[in-house]
């Protein structure tokens, strides 16, 4: 199981205690609702009309109904109390009705807000950031844990202020009949609150946990799906299927851990309040049959007592709804912290407070001593330098880990280097904004994402505001018009997710496609042409022609077949450029690495093969 081993770690990891403060967790998380102040105030308003309302009852039913009413056979009051104790319940409803929606909005457009804030976020992060990070666990942070923190803000606060208002409402009623009963009532007090203490260590642990467990269920999922294909051609559905039963079995048990203590919590307060209402209702029967007791009069007595039975099992509602609260507020805690870790990850890239904007460039690229490594204690790049001229086509060749790509990512600045200078025209990329840098150039990697649109919005996304006739020449200089004029939408054809419904071939056109109609001053292609059969890669051939016309290029080519004609060829090994020329430069030198290379691709059939004087390596 070495192949999990560093999910598993994350895990263990993420399972430590939480390292920020709730106070400082709610503070952060109540600023998502201070924009909605008035919409909270209507809500409040709507909260305390609907626990006096709610409150208000019992003491009608008892006091007046029974007591003055029913015990002493006034049917004219009685039919007239009825009535407002009617238009009581309407108003409850109401005011109930407006808190549910209030809440509900606000709650809903804090999500919205937090969720867009997240993926904005998330655009901004730096290459290196995903590189050492778990997508599923990113997707469970922007769908299940900003979900808990809804459930118990949406839910949680009208709940806290309602229950605040209501326990006070329902003791100053309770007083206001008998503060014997209500003293009585509240000797079980102390008790919920040692349960609630014994308790709220055991429900932050667990919930906390349910929370960690969800995200690896959610990791295994991206993976099961998105890497569908290698899964059933090496047939590991096996494989697959036991670690999504682990990770299962893993939340499973977790969530079962939570339920526990759940199922031992509420019967224990459960238990409590039974006996409460026992000891009111023993003490109060007491009181009630004691001539000229506490209580008064017998109709009067009666009346209050079923008053204070109702009271009972309000009084002890609110109590139990805000210790559940707490343990509810836990589980979102523990999801928020999640969400601001995430919130406060820094792009390692950013733009300089000086940058500027790199103007139209004719394409003139430089590297100047450059040394950079992933791990800046192991360098892929050592201490390069070389210049790119104006509209010069320059190929990049060399073993597997070598550093080709690396110099493509050092380029578009999506990595800074540990040392050197890297410069367009001779502006060092340092120095300008990002995105005009970026808008100069074109790059067709060897597996390029398109996204589940249409063929049109693929293309387009190279230049949004291109029209359907720019769309549709550009992708007939690549030689793509052909086959999409056969699907069954033509260029409206949905490609799929990341382009399943196309061939490898196919994806590659509409990406030539879509950086011809992007017509950057500088080209990169990264093995574009690596994943392609014969007869595509002759109609990339003939459309590399039109593509590298006038701009600056550079290639990334296994193929050396594809790189015959550039003007310059650089030859890397190791992170260093070894052999520097055209081809026929390269060829006539007998020992040299690019002749090796050639002769490995185009041996004659039956001539053995001979391996070049260098280490084949793993990418980095």
């Amino acid at each position: 199981m070495g192949f999990y081993h560093g999910v598993r770690r994350l895990g263990e990891l993420a399972e430590q205690e939480r390292r920020v403060p709730s106070r400082v967790l709610v503070s952060r998380l109540l600023g998502y609702i201070r924009p909605y102040k008035r919409r909270l105030a209507v809500a409040v308003l709507a909260i305390i009309v609907t626990s006096i309302t709610g409150s208000i009852g019992p003491y009608i039913l008892g006091r007046e109904i029974i007591s003055r009413y029913i015990m002493k056979g006034d049917l004219a009051g009685l039919q007239v109390i009825g009535l407002i104790y009617v238009g009581i319940l309407i108003v409850n409803w109401l005011s109930g009705v407006l808190r549910g929606y209030m809440i509900g909005l606000i709650g809903q457009e804090m999500l919205f807000k937090m969720r867009a804030q997240l993926f904005t976020h998330l655009q901004r992060l730096s290459f290196s950031f995903f590189d050492r990070s778990n997508s599923g666990d990113i997707v469970s942070r922007v769908t299940n844990d900003t979900d808990s923190i809804g459930e118990a803000f949406i839910s949680g606060i009208a709940s806290v202020i309602s229950n605040i208002l209501s326990l006070g409402m329902v003791i100053f009623f309770m007083v206001n009949m008998s503060v014997h009963l209500t003293l009585v009532s509240m000797t079980v007090i102390p008790l919920i609150i040692a349960a609630a203490w014994f308790f709220q260590s055991k429900f932050k642990a667990a919930y906390r946990k349910t929370r960690l467990k969800i995200s690896k269920i959610t990791s295994r999922l991206e993976e099961g799906i998105s890497g569908i294909r290698e899964i059933q051609s090496f047939s590991r559905e096996r494989e697959m299927m036991k670690a999504f039963r682990e990770a299962n079995v893993e939340n499973l048990q977790a969530n079962l851990q939570a339920s526990k203590v759940w199922g031992t919590f509420f019967p224990t307060i459960q238990f409590i309040q039974a006996t409460g209402m026992s000891i009111v209702i023993l003490y109060g029967g007491m009181m009630a049959l004691t001539p000229n007791g506490p209580l008064g009069p017998l109709d009067e007595a009666v009346g209050t007592l079923i008053a204070f039975v109702l009271y009972i099992n309000m009084f002890f509602r609110p109590i139990f709804d805000l210790t559940n609260f707490y343990n509810t507020i836990q589980s979102a805690l523990a999801a928020a912290e999640r969400i601001f870790e995430l919130l406060d990850t820094s792009p390692e890239i950013v733009d300089s407070p000086d940058a500027v904007d790199l103007p139209s460039v004719k394409g003139e690229i430089e590297f100047k001593n450059v040394t950079f490594g992933y791990d800046p204690a192991h360098p892929v790049i050592h201490n390069m330098s070389f210049r790119i001229k104006p509209k010069e086509t320059v190929a990049l060749v060399g073993p597997t880990g070598a550093g080709k790509s690396t110099i493509i990512k050092l380029l578009s600045r999506f990595y800074e280097p540990q040392k050197g200078v890297i410069t367009i025209d001779g502006y060092d990329i340092r120095k300008v904004k990002q995105s005009s840098l970026h808008r100069q150039m074109g790059i067709v990697l060897q597996e390029n994402f398109l996204f589940n649109s249409t063929i049109m919005e693929n293309i387009r996304y190279g230049r949004l505001e291109a029209s359907d006739e720019e769309v549709i020449n550009a992708a007939k200089i690549v030689g793509a018009h052909e086959f999409i004029e056969k699907m069954p939408d033509g260029y409206w054809t949905v490609v799929g997710e990341r382009g399943s419904r196309l061939s490898v071939g196919q994806r590659q056109l509409i990406a030539f496609a879509r950086a011809l109609l992007r017509n950057p001053p500088i080209l990169i292609l990264d093995e574009a042409t690596s994943s392609i059969d014969p007869y595509t890669e002759l109609l990339i051939k003939n459309a590399m022609k039109v593509l590298l016309k006038d701009r600056t290029s550079i290639v990334i080519a296994h193929r050396l077949s594809t790189v015959r004609n550039a003007d310059r060829i650089l030859v890397i090994d190791d992170g260093r450029i070894v052999e520097e020329g055209s081809h026929e430069e390269l060829m006539k030198k007998e020992d040299g690495l690019y002749r090796r290379l050639y002769e490995m691709q185009f041996r004659e059939p039956g001539k053995p093969l001979e391996a070049p004087k260098v280490m084949w390596r793993t990418p980095r």
